[in-house]
């Protein structure tokens, strides 16, 4: 994975800088998206401007998706495409795989989309 995320940065001109590689790690290792404020305390030897420009660069190079949950943006690896199901009552945060297609639209290119689900957990119900 990580040498993926390395390809598509040199691709596009940047390096995998030690900041880079420490945001990717702390972000493979969540199984919910996170919120870049709450990324840059798990991580403290990476000042929070720092985690903000790094996570809107992975956004822009597509590494990244971000969702608005709650009027927060959190983030997430877009390695492998999916979206998330929020419970309504708990916050309880679940991924669920992605089978949207968005091939030959034409007149569009670099398509992205969001999409957050929200129900009741088995807990809630």
């Amino acid at each position: 994975m990580i040498l993926e995320i390395e390809k598509k940065l040199k691709q596009a001109g940047y390096k995998l800088t030690k900041p880079r590689l420490e945001i990717i790690k702390a972000l493979s290792l969540l199984k919910t998206p996170i919120s870049a404020q709450v990324l840059s305390k798990k991580i403290k030897k990476i000042d929070r401007a720092s985690v903000y420009r790094t996570l809107n660069l992975f956004f822009d190079l597509g590494l990244v998706n971000k969702e608005t949950v709650n009027r927060e943006a959190l983030y997430c690896l877009a390695i492998v495409p999916h979206h998330h199901i929020v419970c309504r009552n708990c916050g309880y945060i679940e991924s669920i795989p992605c089978r949207h297609e968005f091939e030959n639209i034409k007149n569009f290119k670099d398509i992205r989309h969001q999409l957050t689900l929200s129900g009741l957990c088995s807990k809630c119900l």
